[in-house]
């Protein structure tokens, strides 16, 4: 034993190099899910096998991968030859590496927001693809750094929305406010569209968020009012 040489030695030395190996193959795929991610770029298309047409970026860049990088080389090479039924390409792992990450990044951001304790909330609602109501989130706050201090917005999510009234919609900001940590009573600043929802002076979300912290300074969103100017000017008589 001192001497290291065991009698299961060699065992233990193929079971040390499967785990060195498929650290290194999702090391690969979380770059490559980065990737795609930063690119905006989509991950799958109408096809999820290697080497077939329509197979979408995530494959295709496995593909690219695989001829210059000998781990995924290895690992397309055990795939096509049916050595192992592991191969992690599958959708669903795209998806919880996509989620992974986004939970790490989101993280990241929660802590500075933390560290500059004070911050805006920026909302906009929209129906998605199956007509549902979704609300977008974002936090504008000053990121101070080491070297310098910058004013940042950050996207935080799409809430899901079934009851669009000023109270609802209030309503699911500070149940998300609460579930990332956040104080509602540092909110400094708030800013929406023209909606009598958002905007509306005694049911909008506005009031509703200022009759819980009074110092929450609603500003309207300038493109919006932009908008409705345009609008204005285009319809009215010359």
């Amino acid at each position: 034993m001192p001497k290291d040489q065991t009698i299961d030695k060699a065992a233990q030395q193929h079971l040390e190099n499967a785990k060195d190996h498929w650290r290194k193959v999702l090391f690969r795929l979380v770059c490559i899910v980065k990737f795609l991610a930063i690119h905006n770029l989509a991950f799958r298309c109408t096809n999820s096998k290697l080497y077939e047409d329509s197979n979408g970026n995530f494959l295709g860049l496995i593909e690219m991968l695989a001829d210059f990088d000998p781990i995924m080389k290895e690992h397309v090479r055990r795939i096509t030859s049916n050595e192992t039924q592991s191969h992690y390409l599958d959708y669903k792992i795209q998806n919880e590496l996509i989620h992974m990450l986004a939970s790490a990044i989101k993280s990241e951001i929660i802590k500075k927001i933390k560290k500059a304790k004070y911050f805006s909330v920026i909302l906009d609602r929209t129906p998605d693809a199956s007509h549902q109501e979704k609300m977008t989130l974002i936090i504008r706050y000053v990121d101070s750094s080491p070297t310098h201090f910058s004013i940042e917005e950050s996207f935080l999510g799409f809430l899901e929305v079934n009851d669009t009234t000023g109270q609802g919609l209030f309503d699911v900001l500070q149940d998300e406010l609460k579930r990332l940590d956040l104080n509602i009573d540092d909110v400094r600043g708030q800013g929406y569209d023209n909606g009598s929802n958002m905007k509306g002076s005694k049911n909008g979300v506005q009031k509703k968020l200022l009759d819980v912290n009074p110092r929450a300074f609603y500003s309207a969103c300038s493109c919006h009012s932009l908008n409705l100017t345009l609008c204005d000017m285009a319809t009215c008589d010359k």
